[in-house]
């Protein structure tokens, strides 16, 4: 089952469009820098930071893409081919989930090799914490793809598991992490501030688990007499609490999209 969801892959138009795509991205910054159109960051703990700021936007783009029809496609038209062979669901499930997760991990190492060789390239270094920034950047993948399967198996639609994905992390997510800063509350139950580890973890210093800025009403073009003052607090994830989050979200969305597969029922699409 697992050779033939990844030839699924192999031989279609989506992963050999988005590997190069990522490719490209990648490449970027890293030849502007060599080109000296930007300026070179100081040091290569900046560097790197730099290069997988964006990690976890570009993970959960990559993962809605490869895994988001993984299971809604079922309940379509194809199923009636799938789910009648004599295969249990939990097979056709762990397959397409791991096949979904091997080709998602290799473009996001690819695209975090390139940062990283791109850095060794420049400062003739890498940051210290390169195995356990790989490792986690792993299990951000497996825990996204967790995640998108859960809403593939909720949406019938492969198109609206993808949409409703993608949105739930590029928006819902972010928007429920800033109003939570401004309350000073630690966001610990989203994936999206797990995934911060990974880009704090290439800078020479661990950040402080919470940091608090004065934001002054002034700054915006108010009156500095009239201006109020708030207090933004923005958290970093303990590298064990990031690993726990991740895992919990793995954990519990394949035991949630599971129990959801399992039990909805084929219906004709005619």
């Amino acid at each position: 089952m697992v050779r033939a969801n990844a030839g699924f892959y192999l031989h279609t138009r989506r992963f050999k469009v988005i590997l190069p795509i990522y490719v490209i991205l990648g490449l970027i910054f890293p030849i502007l820098y060599g080109a000296n159109v930007l300026q070179r960051p100081a040091d290569i703990y900046s560097y790197t930071s730099a290069a997988l700021a964006e990690l976890v936007s570009a993970t959960t783009l990559l993962v809605a893409m490869l895994a988001g029809d993984a299971i809604s496609q079922d309940f379509g038209r194809q199923g009636f081919f799938t789910l009648t062979q004599p295969v249990r669901r939990s097979e056709i499930m762990l397959a397409r989930t791991f096949a979904a997760f091997l080709f998602s991990a290799l473009a996001m190492l690819v695209w975090i090799g390139i940062g990283l060789g791109s850095g060794l390239a420049f400062y003739s270094a890498v940051v210290p914490n390169g195995a356990l920034i790989l490792a986690f950047s792993v299990l951000l993948v497996g825990s996204v793809v967790s995640f998108v399967v859960l809403f593939s198996s909720l949406f019938k639609s492969p198109t609206m598991s993808v949409v409703v994905s993608v949105l739930v992390v590029w928006l819902v997510m972010p928007i429920i992490t800033g109003i939570l800063d401004l309350v000073g509350v630690e966001p610990w139950f989203l994936l999206t501030y797990a995934g911060g580890v990974v880009d704090s973890l290439a800078e020479k210093v661990y950040p402080p688990h919470a940091t608090s800025i004065p934001v002054s009403a002034a700054s915006a073009g108010a009156s500095a007499t009239a201006a109020p003052s708030i207090t933004l607090t923005t958290f970093t994830p303990y590298v064990w609490e990031a690993a726990v989050i991740m895992v919990a979200y793995l954990v519990v969305s394949l035991a949630l999209g599971w129990f959801v597969y399992s039990r909805k029922e084929l219906r004709d699409v005619s």
